[in-house]
């Protein structure tokens, strides 16, 4: 019987990559890579402030917009964790994400995918280099 291997997906709201001890070597190296599509958002967002007075008026909801693209990104990535848990490509997974973003993430994980999930750790590594996520992943591995 072969050991599992643990698949690690680092995400934020708008990227993710899947990571995984290498075959060759002590350390761990990007297998796949998604990025959220900017899509354009149609009006003006933020604060615009009067001149004279410094009295804010026009508020957009900038973060109900960016809220929305962090949703449907959370969406994408628990459905392609979803797909290679169906197809039995995952052993034993864990995710690495800011509390909100693993939050949604777990949300919306399968049966199937949700039974893998050993481990979670709710901090942001994606932009870690491979080279240097080993003090972070190595205690996700095991238990």
């Amino acid at each position: 019987m072969k050991p599992l291997k643990t698949y690690f997906v680092i995400a934020d709201g708008a990227r993710a990559r899947w990571v995984q001890r290498s075959d060759v070597a002590d350390d761990f190296v990007t297998v796949r890579e998604l990025n959220a599509t900017s899509e354009p958002h149609g009006h003006p967002q933020g604060v615009a402030f009067e001149g004279g007075t410094g009295q804010r008026f026009n508020v957009e909801l900038k973060n109900d917009v960016v809220q929305q693209r962090r949703v449907r990104f959370a969406e994408d990535v628990a459905a392609a964790i979803n797909e290679e848990a169906r197809a039995g490509g995952l052993d034993r997974l864990a995710v690495v994400a800011p509390a909100r973003m693993l939050a949604a993430i777990r949300q919306r994980l399968s049966a199937q995918a949700s039974a893998r999930l050993a481990r979670t750790l709710s901090k942001d590594l994606t932009k870690t280099p491979d080279h240097e996520l080993g003090n972070w992943l190595r205690p996700l591995e095991h238990g």
